[in-house]
């Protein structure tokens, strides 16, 4: 066997009796591609109507364009038949007739360059056997028409295909009689510019843009595409583009079906351009809140913007239910100190001792890291570093933070001295020396296992500290309360009441001692799950011991003596 020497591209003749799979055969792709065709012929109104004939309702378009001057180019798979300009400004590609695969089919037009009007009739199976069409006579005065059976679910599709593919249209469109209602692409745009033959309008958004929102509209055909979505560090803002094509021949939609764009160097230039009108569209309005990153962008493109605006959210701790903390108040104006955060048991035990009286000489605010290379930001000091110095006792000292191993014979209660140091810069400069600041902590929850387990942590007391039962209850919860989503695990708030109980009890035993403990929960237990059997106005005394209880109807005595208590 020999091979040839040379070889080149060709299309067979087999592709033909595929072409009825080039496209979905929905009734809006008919639509779209019929009006751009209609459009590209000049015309400046488009009918679609639906009709009864001898074989069945069929679907109607008619314009008023130029009408097509050659028959069989109208049937020619990848002949346009399109005048040069056409070419130049579109590049079509031929293809759209055959969106009308496997359907009966009337073509008639008057051919304006000849002076000649002219009708074929497509049996379904014509369109794929490649068998003679005959082209007759015909008396249309002008524009072309197109009639094709409708099928049921065309019918139930139709009036809101047609709402579809005329929205963006530019050329008018009457559906029934009646003219369809259309927009421009880019109505609700905050700013539009002219782009190499295309318009790219900038749209504020507070939310995220869903991938499947289209973004690029070819004269009423739109498709979904990946454009530039640049949105603020604090998330609550942000700007994406939509283009509207004019004349563009180098952005190309995906053949033949037309809906995707072709990924080439003229689509990343289209890219790029959205970026710098995104970039000029901040800057018109003189304040922002974006990266330093992009920030440096804009500056590459030649959009100078100011630098983002001077204010960050207070530092609050993060809570062992949501592993992060909820934004604070915003603070402008006044000293700031970036601080870090950390496991919820040990920020909540920090935020006890630095949110009060300002020790630090500045409000404590988030860190944001994507501020970093702003003058202002990077001007203010910062934490880098927290840790504790636990005294149990004289020369009994052991330093604490996250993940450290501590003694093994630590235990819950008070203790000699707490100290939180922080490692504080003046600036963000990594060169620039730390200083040390100790603060005295009062609480300090320590992690000796499990931090979310009440039974693996040890809650360490200064020797002055003076909180009480309930804030410590509030302090552990905050610190330590972390729900199970198990599926066998019980609801939320069942899980959320018993670990409050407990925690609750952990505080009365440590701060009030064990009877008292006992009894409040005693207290606790009686008023969820017996008070509401008791009558009202009729107390009752209860006697317990081991698992013998004895009730009884108080008599005038301890009635009265239950009402002063109470």
């Amino acid at each position: 066997m020999t091979f040839s020497t040379t070889i080149r591209t060709a299309v067979g003749q087999s592709l033909l009796t595929k072409i009825g799979r080039f496209f979905n055969g929905s009734v809006l792709d008919v639509l779209n591609e019929s009006i751009q065709n209609c459009r590209r012929a000049g015309a400046t109104r488009i009918d679609i109507d639906r009709i009864d004939t001898d074989r069945g309702p069929v679907l109607r378009i008619r314009d008023d364009g130029r009408g097509i001057s050659d028959p069989a180019k109208f049937l020619t798979l990848g002949d346009s038949g399109w005048g040069e300009e056409i070419a130049r400004s579109e590049d079509p590609a031929g293809m759209g007739v055959f969106s009308l695969a496997g359907r009966y089919v009337t073509v008639r037009s008057y051919a304006a360059m000849v002076g000649v009007a002219w009708q074929a009739t497509i049996p379904p199976h014509a369109w794929e056997s490649g068998a003679s069409i005959d082209v007759v006579p015909c008396s249309l005065d002008k524009g072309t028409e197109i009639e094709i059976d409708l099928p049921e679910s065309w019918a139930a599709a139709l009036a809101q295909a047609v709402k579809d593919a005329a929205r963006f249209c530019p050329v008018p469109i009457w559906f029934g009689g009646d003219r369809v209602s259309q927009e421009s692409f880019l109505r609700e745009a905050a700013r539009v510019e002219d782009w190499n033959g295309c318009r790219i309008g900038i749209f504020s958004d507070k939310h995220s843009v869903p991938r499947e929102l289209v973004r690029i509209n070819f004269h009423g055909v739109t498709v979904p595409c990946r454009l530039p979505h640049i949105v603020d560090v604090d998330g609550g803002r942000g700007w994406y583009a939509k283009v509207d094509i004019i004349e563009a021949r180098q952005l190309q939609l995906v053949l033949p079906a037309r809906k995707e764009m072709v990924q080439n160097a003229a689509l990343d230039a289209l890219r790029e351009a959205c970026t710098a009108a995104i970039f000029r569209t901040i800057a018109r309005e003189g304040h922002h809140r974006l990266s330093h990153a992009h920030w440096l962008q804009a500056k590459s493109m030649g959009v100078p913007l100011p630098e983002a605006a001077p204010w960050l959210a207070a530092w609050t701790p993060s809570t062992a239910e949501t592993d992060r903390a909820m934004p604070g108040e915003r603070i402008a104006g006044e000293p700031m100190i970036l601080m870090p955060s950390d496991e919820a048991y040990i920020d909540q035990c920090i935020a006890r001792t630095i949110l009060a009286g300002q020790p630090l000489g500045a409000v404590p605010v988030d860190r944001v890291d994507e501020f970093a290379g702003y003058g202002w930001y990077d001007a203010l000091p910062c934490v880098v570093g927290t840790s504790f110095r636990i005294e149990r006792k004289q020369e009994d000292i052991f330093d604490y933070v996250v993940d450290a191993q501590v003694p093994p014979d630590i235990v819950s209660g008070r203790v000699h001295a707490i100290t939180l140091e922080l490692a504080v810069r003046a600036s963000s400069d990594p060169e620039m020396p730390a200083d040390i600041l100790a603060l005295p902590v009062d609480v300090l929850i320590v992690a000796t296992g499990c931090w979310n387990d009440l039974d693996d942590i040890a809650i360490l007391l200064s020797p002055d500290c003076a909180i009480t039962p309930a804030d410590l209850a509030s302090l552990l919860e905050n610190a330590c309360f972390y729900p199970s989503d198990d599926c066998d695990a019980d609801s939320y708030h069942t899980q959320q009441a018993a670990f409050e109980m407990q925690a609750r009890f952990t505080a009365n035993m440590l701060l009030l001692g064990e009877d008292a403990a006992i009894i409040e929960r005693v207290r606790e237990a009686v008023r969820e799950h017996v008070s509401w059997l008791v009558p009202k106005d009729r107390p009752i005394t209860v006697r317990a011991i081991n698992y013998l209880v004895e009730a009884a109807f108080a008599n005038d005595d301890e009635t009265a003596v239950i009402a002063a208590a109470g």
